[in-house]
């Protein structure tokens, strides 16, 4: 028999009652432990104690710091009910503190299934419990706990198929007793529309030691990388290690915090390293794509290369009632004392098969937290361990070839027993302790998700106790823990290996000598780990009770995957989905290691031939919102968006493009235009290149206006019409030669309109060609008094009244650009639009800003323009026209020539012509200081409607609301009284037919 390990007597242990009574008859305990408090500020705690955040939890206020959890500022306002089980409704507390089990699963602000223990806490946030009824603390359904004998695996397949209708009753009733939290339908819809789209020479999945020295070595041979991490800050492991882990990398010396923070400040530094934190690669998909959940939204990342250093998460041990309140996983008790500062608990039994719960028994010691023993599986005394021997120095009672038998308590933790393991894997010499807290750990399996579902293949390493990857697929490199090799030092130098060799494959500059030298101290580390490791796997003891949880998420327990076994389920896939491990929200990191293990104990089958459950995307859950994209509409850019956002323009989405709404006031905007000077950026135009021998026919069939005879340098303004006469769009065409017309047309229209000129010319036979060109250009609108004298600053063409009048074209260079300028006033006052090369749109916008920086140059937006606009009552398509709109109801009667000839739209256009009483497009000005909203309606006296507002905007030039309306014709008359409703109320305003501002268009002409 082993020898019992104890140290000298001054830190003190509970010695074990052999009479105890059991803990099942004691009283229950407090949900609520008000002796747990905060711990004493750490320099690597993440939470912010200057900062105190209020949050409600089932009712009741509690008081956390920024940066905290919500399970983490729970747990230090004493709650240690966090929810209820799957099927039996038994109490559950924080187990991982990593977001990798079921336990912490709460509805936040609505949103069901948030992982507490991860999500941090904002201010008025409303967190309730799900699952139970009436509430966590006392749930009625917690009865089904009691008969968990009738309701074995498969149940419902062998007894309430038959018959039928009690099967649909079942089915209903068992889905509203059992499950997860409720999706409430009532809530308001949100998307998480926002997507993006990235590449790197090298994509880095992991934070850690072996993550960062990969990206660190791959940037310094001149890779572009992208390293992605789930947690808030860079460091892996080490994020939350303590000061007693002393740790090497590269034959230097750290401790386990400090060595994470050296390296994350380099990498945070190199310019060549792009971090995304707080983002989860939820998936590998075939090219090297990365599906990555992010703050902000979705990000597409492709990799040339791929490394991933996922790391490993810590796995529970199976042992009676391991599912109570205050059995925890060592790591997420080093979490909640080194990242929040909170207090777990008084006392702790720790059990573990590896080193690490020796790392957490010294972290509680330093809380303040008693150790009662620390149970070990393997057969002899760790010596050659520092944490051991330090732990033993203190009086920690050290229990070498002990297993944990069984936790006491019926809803928290009140005690625990252990026993000594014999030859054949059971327990016996069993000793109790008195506790609140059970550290375990159960080893660790690797995070190797995105490495199935790259392709690469596994082995069992006994040495190790876990599958490991021995083949991998091109392009895809693993380092660190995932590896299964848990020493940073190799960690290190895997990471520095995959960032060498999958940057050297792109640019072949590294040094071979130094790959040979690292290859070489990684086979020696590896072998020295080897040597040293010790990892004994925890016996499963089915006699020593019916509650042993193998799969925390769905309440498998051990008995049950023993009896699938029995009923001939002895494949692993198929076991899995008869007794549901492994298919609940953890989808496997907790329990698919128990549950392989004690497969292959049950089938006599080596662990090398049991297998493994298939890994799909995702990794961790997502939301249908985040899956949803934005009902697949591509949103265009102009050539000049950064300057835009580097202005703090305010965007907005307009005819498919995105475009600047506002650079501040609107007002104030529109003031400068015209006062002063204004530049717009109107890239969004249709641009239509139209060439060939028949382009004239082409255009003067395609639209009402005549432009056969428009003379070479000069501009007309028409209008696209339907067969049947109604407004499909407008825009200037320019004519450049005899045979080349330059087309604008709306913003969202281009396609449609270039479609149109294809369908019509392969239906006559005409000899033209029309080449969208709408990308090729950049477009900038300069208007105002003093646009002449700051586009003359840039331009050797005489920019004077005589010589470039109004609706006229001419090319030349703009700030060394070769450009055409269109001499047009939408806006209603003198200026040019400049069509220049997409790639020199930056350099013409910054060189017309600079140019009228005397005249107090103003870029303008989206809603500048149309306030300008609707002053010299110009129409926008589709906003102030309809499917019924003809040129006749706008007062563009001087856009139809019928005495062309034939033309799309002609027959329907003579029959509109010479109806009296249809709607018309009119301008208004309000009578008072209200300013209607767009779609208002024109009523009658009876306040019924009759007439509709298609736009409205506070006048700056006038100071009065105003507009364009479309109503009866009897109401189309200069100077008629028209009533609006808006706000709930009738208000009276004047019809005028003449432009607001400006009416002899002098301006334009200047």
């Amino acid at each position: 028999m082993p020898e019992v390990v104890r140290g000298p007597p001054q830190h003190g242990y509970q010695p074990h009652r052999q009479d105890r009574v059991a803990a099942e008859t004691a009283p229950p305990a407090m949900t609520t432990d008000r002796r747990s408090s905060r711990l004493e500020p750490s320099p690597i705690e993440l939470i912010d104690r200057s900062k105190k955040v209020e949050f409600e939890f089932n009712g009741r206020l509690i008081h956390a710091y920024a940066g905290d959890t919500i399970g983490s500022a729970l747990y230090a306002s004493g709650v240690r009910i966090f929810s209820r089980s799957f099927k039996y409704h038994r109490v559950r507390g924080m187990l991982c503190v990593s977001g990798n089990c079921p336990n912490c699963l709460m509805t936040v602000d609505g949103v069901p299934n948030v992982r507490a223990c991860i999500r941090r806490v904002e201010q008025g946030m409303k967190v309730k419990g799900q699952n139970a009824w009436p509430g966590l603390e006392r749930d009625l359904f917690s009865i089904i706990d009691r008969f968990r004998w009738a309701l074995p695996i498969g149940f419902y397949y062998k007894g309430l198929y038959r018959p039928r209708a009690l099967w649909d009753f079942s089915a209903s009733l068992i889905r509203r007793l059992a499950g997860l939290g409720s999706v409430n339908l009532d809530a308001e819809e949100h998307r998480a529309e926002h997507r993006s789209y990235a590449h790197a020479d090298v994509a880095v999945v992991g934070g850690g030691v072996a993550g960062m020295s990969a990206a660190l070595e791959a940037a310094s041979n001149g890779a572009r990388v992208t390293l992605v991490d789930d947690q808030p800050t860079l460091g892996g492991k080490f994020w939350y290690g303590s000061r007693h882990e002393i740790v090497n990398i590269n034959d230097r010396e750290f401790a386990a915090p400090e060595a994470g923070q050296a390296l994350a400040v380099r990498v945070t530094e190199h310019d060549r390293i792009d971090v995304l934190s707080d983002s989860t690669v939820f998936g590998h998909y075939e090219g090297n794509l990365l599906g990555v959940r992010t703050p902000h939204g979705i990000v597409h990342l492709r990799g040339r290369h791929v490394i991933v250093a996922t790391g490993a998460q810590e796995v529970p041990l199976t042992f009676e009632r391991n599912d109570l309140s205050g059995v925890m996983l060592s790591t997420g008790i080093r979490r909640l004392i080194n990242l929040y500062g909170v207090k777990p608990g008084n006392s702790a039994l720790v059990v573990t098969t590896n080193d690490e719960a020796y790392y957490s028994a010294l972290d509680m010691l330093e809380a303040g937290m008693r150790i009662v023993a620390l149970a070990d599986t393997r057969p002899e005394f760790r010596r050659d361990l520092d944490a051991a021997t330090t732990l033993k120095s203190m009086g920690v009672l050290i229990l070498p070839n002990y297993a944990m038998v069984r936790a006491e308590g019926t809803r928290t933790v009140i005690g625990g027993i252990v026993g000594e393991i014999g030859p054949n894997g059971t327990t016996g010499n069993e000793r109790q302790f008195d506790c609140d807290t059970i550290a375990m750990s159960g080893g660790f399996q690797p995070s190797s998700a995105l490495l199935h579902q790259a392709g690469a293949t596994f082995m069992r390493d006994f040495d190790v106790d876990a599958d490991i990857p021995v083949d991998l697929p091109e392009y895809v490199h693993a380092a660190g823990d995932v590896t299964a090799i848990h020493d940073p030092n190799v960690s290190a130098l895997q990471g520095r290996l995959a960032g060498i060799e999958a940057s050297s494959a792109i640019r072949p500059s590294a040094n071979d000598t130094e790959r040979s030298t690292i290859k070489q101290s990684l086979r020696e580390s590896i072998s020295s780990y080897r040597r040293r490791v010790l990892i004994t796997p925890a016996p499963v003891d089915l006699a020593a009770g019916p509650r042993q949880f193998v799969c925390y998420c769905e309440d498998v327990l051990a008995k049950d995957v023993v009896q699938g076994v029995d009923e001939g389920f002895r494949d692993v896939q198929m076991l899995k989905r008869y007794s549901t491990v492994t298919m609940g929200p953890c989808q496997g990191k907790m329990c698919h290691k128990r549950f392989a293990e004690i497969l292959s104990q049950e089938t006599d089958t080596p662990l090398t031939e049991v297998g493994s459950t298939t890994s799909r995307p995702p990794v961790q859950p997502l939301t249908l919102g985040e899956l949803a994209g934005p009902m697949h509409m591509a949103f265009k850019r102009t050539p000049i968006h950064q300057r835009h956002l580097q202005a703090n323009a305010k965007m907005a989405e307009s005819g498919g493009w995105h475009r600047p709404h506002s650079y501040g006031d609107p007002q104030e905007e529109a003031k400068a235009v015209r006062q002063s000077v204004g530049i717009i950026d109107v890239g969004t135009l249709g641009k239509l290149d139209v060439q060939g021998k028949d382009a004239p026919e082409l255009l003067d069939f395609v639209y009402t206006h005549r432009f056969s005879d428009l003379r070479p340098g000069r501009v007309r303004y028409s209008v696209l019409t339907g067969d049947n006469g109604t407004i499909m769009d407008d825009g200037t065409v320019a004519r450049l030669a005899d045979d080349h017309y330059y087309v604008t047309t709306s913003t969202a229209n281009v396609e449609t309109v270039e479609q149109w000129f294809q369908w019509w010319m392969a239906d006559r036979e005409m000899r033209a060609y029309v080449t969208n060109v709408t990308s090729g250009y950049s477009v900038i609108n300069i208007a105002g008094p003093n646009a002449r004298a700051t586009l003359s600053k840039l331009t050797d063409i005489d920019l004077s009244p005589s010589k470039f009048r109004y609706m006229r074209v001419k090319r030349g260079d703009v700030a060394g650009v070769p450009a055409i300028l269109l001499k047009i006033g939408f806006v209603g006052e003198s200026g040019w639009e400049v069509h220049c090369p997409a790639e020199y749109g930056e350099h013409m916008w910054d060189a017309l800003l600079s140019a009228g920086e005397e005249f107090d140059i103003r870029p303008f937006g989206v809603e500048a323009q149309r306030i300008l606009r609707l002053e010299k009552m110009h129409i926008i398509p589709s906003q102030d026209t309809d499917l019924l709109t003809t040129p006749f109801d706008v007062g563009a009667d001087w856009v139809v020539k019928f005495d062309k000839g034939d033309f799309v739209g002609a027959g329907g256009l003579r029959l509109a012509r010479d109806q009296e009483d249809r709607d018309k497009l009119v301008g208004f000005v309000m009578s008072d200081g209200v300013v209607p909203h767009d779609g208002d309606s024109v009523v009658d006296e009876e306040n019924w409607p009759i007439g509709r507002i298609t736009s409205s905007r506070l006048s700056p030039t006038m100071g009065k609301g105003f507009g364009y309306a479309r109503v009866p014709a009897h109401l189309a008359d200069e100077g008629e009284t028209i009533r609006i409703w808006t706000e709930g109320s009738a208000h009276d305003a004047t019809v005028t037919l003449r432009p607001f501002y400006d009416p002899e268009g002098k301006r334009l002409r200047e």
